[in-house]
């Protein structure tokens, strides 16, 4: 089932995150929560809901013991995310001593929080930790009313004290996150700019929590345009409206070369990148590694 990139012609990489299954194959890179199911911050596009099918934890213990388990289950490796408090910072203080000090052969990303100090991130450096990912937000009004954060100053400290002193940094954009509109998803483009990531991964809201349309598929993909001329690679990520809108929106971004990277593939986007002479490459972690 596997096709690599030998052969020639453009890539594209199909990934299977977390512990997903399509068409019989199983994703083998589960998440982790480091709060269990609690959140403070509790914003207003998740409320917690996507840490509720997450392996849940309380203590370093715990964490270890779960890192274990999943090891001698053969996975490939493991997010570490969690509920942030109420200035946007995961709990990061009381596990760092374990993630220093142990041997693991799983790959580990963590979701870094919304807040993340200079010690935070020389700490989170020192670790086995390998990438940080992180929402890049770029409209104050976004991060006041949806994250329900009043310092905006602290997304681009956050943005800095990452990329200067922590592990590799994976930025996240949410598109369409201000109730559907596109808003300050441009300006969190040229924020990321200076720092050249190696990767950039764009979502799109999906409606349900927050009740509201998704924003339309033209300016989304504008904004995957915008992304495609400022970075060497881009990748589609997990979350987007199912559906009508989901399919259409997979194949215009494969027939614009938009995108590198796609998670959680549709039968619909690979025929497309098939006839666009792609050759698909399958992997079973998240977006961001590899």
């Amino acid at each position: 089932m596997e096709r690599s990139e030998k052969g020639g012609g453009r890539v594209l990489d199909c990934f299977l995150p977390g512990m997903i299954t399509i068409d019989g194959r199983r994703g083998r890179y589960p998440a982790i929560s480091i709060t269990g199911r609690n959140c403070s911050l509790n914003c207003l596009h998740c409320k917690g809901y996507l840490l509720e099918n997450m392996y849940h934890v309380s203590c370093p213990g715990e964490l270890l013991e779960t890192l274990r388990k999943l090891e001698a289950e053969g996975m490939l490796g493991v997010l570490l995310s969690g509920g942030c408090d109420r200035e946007g910072r995961l709990p990061w203080g009381e596990y760092l001593p374990l993630l220093a000090g142990i041997d693991t052969s799983l790959y580990i990303t963590a979701h870094a929080g919304l807040y993340v100090d200079e010690k935070t991130a020389r700490d989170l450096g020192k670790t086995v930790i390998r990438q940080v990912l992180i929402d890049v937000v770029g409209d104050p009004d976004t991060y006041r009313e949806i994250y329900r954060l009043s310092d905006f100053e602290r997304m681009e400290e956050t943005i800095h004290n990452l990329f200067h002193y922590g592990p590799e940094v994976i930025p996240h954009i949410v598109v369409g996150i201000h109730r559907g509109q596109i808003k300050g998803e441009f300006r969190a483009l040229e924020m990321l700019r200076p720092y050249n990531p190696c990767i950039v991964t764009l979502v799109v809201l999906m409606p349900g929590i927050i009740p509201v349309d998704p924003p339309p598929i033209e300016e989304v993909l504008e904004v995957f345009r915008a992304a495609r001329d400022m970075f060497r690679t881009v990748a589609l990520g997990c979350a987007r409206p199912r559906g009508r809108y989901r399919y259409e929106l997979e194949e215009r971004l494969i027939s614009e070369g938009l995108i590198d990277r796609m998670a959680l593939w549709s039968d619909r986007a690979l025929k497309k990148a098939e006839e666009m002479g792609y050759v698909l490459n399958f992997k079973y972690t998240c977006c961001s590694v590899g």
